[in-house]
């Protein structure tokens, strides 16, 4: 471990940043524009004034053909080649020069290590697949390179590159001590039975020039190398966007999951229009949110009025019975054979469907609290060392209580509603909401909370709402700041 930190500290990086520029956008579907002298906080600026500052992803199903969807395996194959292909080249420079360090050679006699620069990972590995390194590939013609290097898309190996070079600098970071948080280890490489299929295209072009990722119908959408792809649902609201000059796609990023591709449009778009983040007819005053796991969410204001209640998120929970039937098939079938094939896509389907019930529940959730308020008072959660209690990790999880949390934020930031987040170890939960006396201890069985000073009973969760939303905090938080003494 000391030989890793000491040829860590000894590397030298170069970093190219690269910000983006204020710029009228002239096409109707055109891409960034890039420059090396503009500060990185500048926003787009659309070819129909809209300034574009909001961060939005859009996913989709993908309906392929038995072609395409060959095709987009080829192009995950060619970023997992290109990932693993800078890993190993830096773990094989780390290794020689631990022993060189134990060998007692000094720092300066060390041999020279690579830049881990996303710049130089994508110049070298341009030298790598066009055969000018001295490592390439010879193929059976006598050429050198990746014959097939044409089929697939540049920039699938660029993004690849890319990836690798970030996830280098977190091992660094983390080795050295300049990232916060756990620590990282060095980067798993992606095995092909293990990493899920996935690769990522930029929409990027010259300004005045049509983009190469964009919508040629409501269902239809074009990419580079891979023509025309249908998409399930409709992409006629995300089309129109464009046109207006109201969202600018900055990347696609292709993912195989439960036995489908998904394509997920990451971009910038403008503000929602001021009637839909308009505070008019919203609950007045601040509203306390619990997050739990009998009950999602209990949303309730300072008076003890109840504003939004969601039930407990059970979706695993109700699909048990059919997981377990799915993994005794897949157990047993033999290896390497069709029906062991068959019973992982069920399987995989199963986890999917699971999926996409616990996401669409709290979209609403975050959704109708978003729009239906005007301030937020949000606990904050240690919800990665809450799954660390064994007994509690399913119900946890299933319980999505990170994710509702990361809606929430941004989805508040949209709409105009005010976000305060109470601190960690406020007591919401063991406090009445009556008289203020705070409980000693509090199991997580009692549902209902008794208070012994003043004879309160009420649901455990509502009660902490209320005192959340009566956290000091968040008054301090709201309240219009005062008038400076003559």
């Amino acid at each position: 471990m000391a030989c890793a930190a000491l040829v860590l500290r000894a590397l030298t990086t170069s970093s190219d940043r690269r910000t983006l520029a204020v710029r009228h956008l002239p096409g109707t579907m055109v891409a960034m524009a890039w420059s090396k002298n503009t500060s990185a906080g500048d926003p787009i600026v659309s070819h129909s004034g809209a300034v574009l500052s909001r961060p939005v992803a859009f996913r989709f199903a993908l309906d392929l053909t038995a072609e395409q969807s060959q095709r987009c395996f080829m192009f995950a194959g060619a970023r997992r080649l290109a990932y693993n292909h800078h890993l190993a080249r830096v773990k094989k420079n780390l290794e020689r020069r631990a022993k060189e360090l134990d060998a007692g050679l000094g720092c300066d006699e060390l041999t020279p290590s690579p830049s881990w620069s996303k710049v130089s990972f994508i110049n070298e590995f341009n030298a790598y697949k066009t055969g000018r390194t001295k490592d390439s590939p010879v193929n059976a013609d006598g050429t050198r390179g990746l014959a097939w290097r044409e089929e697939v898309s540049a920039d699938v190996f660029e993004c690849a590159s890319v990836d690798a070079a970030a996830a280098l600098k977190n091992y660094r970071e983390s080795a050295t001590g300049a990232r916060k948080g756990r620590r990282v280890g060095f980067p798993r490489f992606a095995a092909k039975h293990r990493d899920t299929p996935r690769f990522r295209l930029r929409s990027k072009c010259r300004p005045g020039e049509t983009a190469p990722i964009r919508f040629v119908g409501a269902r239809t959408l074009r990419v580079p190398k891979l023509g025309e792809l249908r998409i399930s649902g409709s992409g006629k609201k995300i089309a129109r966007m464009i046109a207006a000059g109201r969202f600018h796609v900055y990347s696609a990023s292709f993912t195989y999951s439960a036995g489908r591709w998904f394509v997920a449009l990451t971009g910038v778009a403008a503000e929602l229009h001021p009637a839909r983040r308009s505070l008019k007819g919203r609950h007045p005053s601040t509203v306390g949110v619990d997050r739990g796991v009998k009950s999602l969410l209990v949303a309730a204001d300072a008076s003890g009025a109840l504003v939004a209640s969601f039930e407990e998120m059970n979706t695993l929970r109700c699909a048990e019975q059919r997981l377990k039937r799915a993994n005794q098939a897949l157990a047993r079938t033999k290896p390497g054979s069709a029906g062991r094939k068959k019973a992982k896509a069920r399987l995989a389907r199963l986890h999917g469907e699971i999926a996409r019930k616990r996401r669409h529940v709290t979209h609403e959730a975050s959704l109708a609290l978003a729009r239906g308020t005007r301030r937020l008072a949000l606990e904050d959660l240690h919800v990665a060392g809450m799954v660390r209690n064994r007994h509690l990790a399913r119900s946890l999880s299933d319980a999505a209580l990170g994710e509702l949390g990361r809606q929430l934020t941004y989805k508040a930031a949209w709409y105009g509603t005010e976000l305060v987040l109470v601190e960690r170890f406020y007591p919401s939960s063991k406090t009445c909401s009556r008289c203020g006396s705070v409980k000693e201890q509090l199991s997580l069985s009692t549902r209902v909370y008794a208070c012994e000073h003043c004879g309160l009973e009420l649901d455990r969760d509502v009660n902490a709402a209320i005192n959340l939303a009566r956290w000091p905090g968040a008054r301090a938080a709201t309240a219009s700041p005062k008038t400076a003494a003559a």
